[in-house]
């Protein structure tokens, strides 16, 4: 492999990690017009980094040798595994506000008395309570 490849590599991966944790403080702060901003350049490097093929160069095994032991394609896959865990925050935070949208329509709409919704302690822990106690049903 180039060492010309691995460079322009390395960058995208350098951006995509930028972009990632862009769209996190986007996301923490309900900015949902910089977030669609992201995401097309998001795809674009995504893209890039998808049609990728270090195996389709059928490298030898000595060459194999020396890019598993080149520092930059370390470098490039610790910043891929960096840009996961970042995915992975950015895909629990969308689902925890999703889950909150979801419980404050509920309880606006009134939709299931039976139904348990989750407070905090004086603690700051989630407890369950029933909807009948909060709507003085009970």
């Amino acid at each position: 492999m180039q060492s010309t490849q691995l460079l322009e590599t390395l960058n995208s991966v350098k951006r995509l990690d930028s972009l990632l944790t862009e769209e996190f403080e986007a996301l923490k702060n309900q900015n949902l017009e910089f977030f669609e901003a992201l995401q097309a350049e998001k795809l674009k490097i995504l893209e890039v980094l998808a049609g990728l093929d270090f195996i389709g160069e059928k490298l030898d095994q000595a060459a194999t040798q020396d890019l598993l032991n080149n520092p930059i394609w370390n470098e490039i896959t610790s910043l891929l595994e960096r840009c996961k865990r970042s995915h992975q925050r950015n895909e629990l935070l969308i689902s925890k506000q999703l889950d909150s949208i979801r419980g404050a329509l509920s309880a606006l709409q009134d939709q299931d008395p039976s139904a348990t919704l989750e407070l905090y302690t004086k603690l700051g822990k989630t407890r369950a309570t029933r909807r009948s106690i909060l709507s003085g049903d009970a």
